[in-house]
């Protein structure tokens, strides 16, 4: 139940924000897949507005696959360096929410899964490589570490395609 009440909050987020743009402003959305650490993977989206200069704000969201608290949802800063030929660099830091799962050994020796939610930094960078006006493909390497005794480090690497819907 608290999964699909953030993911609508996170969904709502999106089209507001989306929605109160200026026609003029290049928003991008990437849909992408991932792997991360702990052989999870899976997939999620993001939604890049730019600021002045060289900064953006990105809101994401992610399902990883095969895990009991999979969900998780982030807020980044990100600050472009200058494109060279049609490759932007950027690096990223940001905040969010993580679900995760722990192994815990009960008295008996039996092992037990126990989920939590956390929140989460994350830091990293990667490349917006542009294929045209209003579509090109982006990688992206982030470390995340949940703030908590029990929330756990990760890292993921993601691939997705990126529409402009503006043009850039």
């Amino acid at each position: 139940m608290k999964q699909r009440v953030a993911l609508f909050l996170v969904c709502a987020m999106l089209g507001a924000a989306t929605a109160a743009r200026a026609q003029d402003d290049p928003v991008e959305i990437t849909p992408y897949a991932f792997l991360g650490s702990n052989a999870s993977g899976g997939v999620g989206g993001a939604v890049r507005w730019p600021l002045p200069g060289p900064l953006s704000v990105e809101l994401e969201t992610s399902v990883r696959r095969a895990q009991v608290a999979p969900f998780s949802a982030n807020v980044s800063l990100l600050f472009d360096f200058p494109e060279v030929g049609r490759v932007t660099p950027y690096v990223a830091t940001g905040i969010g929410i993580d679900q995760y799962v722990t192994a815990l050994q009960a008295p008996s020796g039996e092992v037990i899964a126990q989920s939590g939610t956390a929140v989460a930094v994350n830091a990293g960078g990667g490349a917006r490589f542009r294929g045209g006006e209003t579509w090109g493909v982006r990688s992206d390497a982030r470390w995340f570490n949940g703030i908590g005794r029990q929330a756990p480090e990760r890292w993921r690497l993601y691939n997705g395609v990126t529409f402009a819907p503006q043009g850039r």
